[in-house]
């Protein structure tokens, strides 16, 4: 049986949710959630396909209520259940996140289609992970932890399924990851969101490019237009983006050190793991503290951002780590990951355009983002957060 979740009061509806599922068992009766609160908990503590929301009793504060769903639960398809098409409903339903529209009469012939190609089991078998990387400052290295963390994860683990990372470029001022690896595309990121229509696996795939011996890529966009108009896409559509490549790739990398911070809310609801990176600086630590509380406030579960202090040196740090961490007002369970400050392999690399694993593989940098990518594969495989 496809495993969903139903949030009704009305026992007709799971009557008839019941005889559409009947064919491979019936709906079990703790998977009927009576209010939102309880559908949360549900949701939080595992993976679910599919989620039938029935709306009759308050449509509009039900479809409201989706919409946060929608955006931290990525991985989950929202159908919504009605007693009658009401096209403006509909509309603002499809602008909450939700999958599909149905109406109750329908059940019972239509659901298990509709959950067959809202949640294809081979999608949902080879839905890879995902890590985001923002920056609390300008220059923090984000790229450059995004292309070697790209190659360094592959190495880290078994992946369920053959295939290299992915990493993905949203910087639209420089292009950093492209003009790193020095690879350019007809099209590019914010090209595939700016497009009508669904975003899917083959669409992810023909914006991919790859030299030897370099993880593959997605541009932001073409190198020829970097810096100019900025595109600021929906959420909605980010979410739907990174969720597209994880079906096809085992891990995406997404590179967003300039990002606004609803789409940094929304690539952080669909990682597995958001690595917010920073300095031992004043404005960065600042910053730092801001952008936490506020992806927390959107709805991303604050022990998905793991905190990583680039850059760092035992000795000479004119902040300590310990001072960092009160001033962030961090509990002492939280964790700073650190990435040691080897400036002449790090440059060596930016300047071949190749991962350090191919230019220094015993620098120190590239053996703390090796423990880093090995915190990140094994958390993934336990169910757990990085740094926990």
């Amino acid at each position: 049986m496809r495993h969903v979740l139903l949030m009704t009061e009305e026992l007709a509806t799971v009557t008839a949710v019941s005889a559409a599922l009947e064919t491979n068992g019936k709906l079990d009766p703790r998977d009927v959630c009576r209010d939102m609160g309880t559908l949360t908990s549900r949701l939080e503590r595992e993976e679910i396909p599919a989620v039938l929301v029935d709306i009759d009793t308050q449509p509009q504060q039900m479809i409201s209520a989706i919409e946060p769903l929608a955006r931290r639960f990525g991985q989950t398809r929202f159908v919504v259940l009605s007693q009658k098409l009401d096209s403006s409903l509909l509309l603002e339903a499809m602008q909450a996140g939700a999958r599909h529209y149905m109406i109750k009469q329908s059940v019972v012939s239509d659901l298990q289609g509709v959950l067959h190609r809202l949640c294809p089991p081979s999608a949902q078998s080879k839905r890879g992970g995902a890590v985001t990387i923002l920056s609390a400052g300008g220059g923090c290295g984000a790229t450059t932890i995004a292309v070697n963390l790209a190659a360094e994860i592959p190495l880290a683990g078994e992946l369920p399924y053959p295939s290299s990372s992915l990493i993905v470029d949203f910087d639209q001022a420089y292009g950093s990851v492209g003009t790193y690896l020095g690879v350019d595309a007809d099209y590019g990121v914010f090209d595939l969101l700016g497009r009508d229509g669904h975003l899917d696996a083959q669409l992810i795939t023909s914006a991919t490019v790859a030299q030897p011996g370099q993880p593959p890529a997605i541009v932001s966009v073409p190198r020829a237009h970097l810096g100019e108009a900025v595109y600021n896409p929906e959420a909605r559509r980010v979410g739907q983006f990174l969720d597209a490549c994880k079906i096809g790739h085992a891990w995406t990398i997404v590179d967003a050190a300039r990002v606004s911070m609803p789409v940094a809310a929304a690539l952080a609801g669909e990682s597995d793991v958001t690595l917010l990176v920073m300095q031992l600086v004043l404005k960065d630590i600042r910053m730092a503290h801001a952008m936490l509380q506020s992806l927390v406030r959107t709805g991303v579960p604050a022990a998905s951002v793991q905190l990583v202090v680039n850059r760092y040196r035992r000795r000479g740090s004119f902040i300590s780590l310990d001072e960092a961490r009160e001033a962030m007002k961090l509990t002492g369970s939280t964790e700073l990951i650190c990435l040691s400050n080897d400036y002449q392999p790090v440059c060596e690399a930016v300047n071949l355009g190749k991962p350090l694993a191919q230019v220094a593989p015993r620098s120190d940098f590239r053996k703390d983002l090796q423990k880093l990518a090995g915190k990140i594969v094994a958390a993934k495989g336990a169910g757990l957060p990085v740094g926990r």
